[in-house]
């Protein structure tokens, strides 16, 4: 009888061991921080230079489109608009009005 109780104790202690975790570590996961388009357009602003931000405000407004489908639609019409544009300043004052709206 002492010897089944051992055996249940032995393995009962093993598997909460084993259960708790022996190892100490923790798998955390890094999410990183939402696209900011709004900053991304402010860069546009000051500096006119569309050609090196294009893509990932591109990207910046596709990623709101699960939160704020409207707000994403009508800023994904005004990239377009910025887009077109090929003077600075006109990029400039595009941009900044994009980034009100925000």
């Amino acid at each position: 009888m002492s010897r089944l109780f051992h055996s249940i104790s032995l393995f009962l202690l093993v598997g909460c061991l084993l259960g708790c975790g022996l190892s100490g570590e923790e798998s955390v996961r890094v999410v990183p921080p939402p696209p900011d388009a709004k900053e991304t357009l402010q860069q546009i602003a000051t500096n006119g230079n569309l050609k090196a931000v294009k893509k990932r405000l591109y990207e910046e407004i596709e990623g709101m489109r699960e939160a704020k489908p409207q707000k994403a639609e009508e800023l994904m019409a005004d990239f377009k608009q910025l887009a077109a544009e090929k003077d600075a300043a006109a990029i400039k004052a595009k941009a900044q009005e994009m980034a009100d709206k925000l």
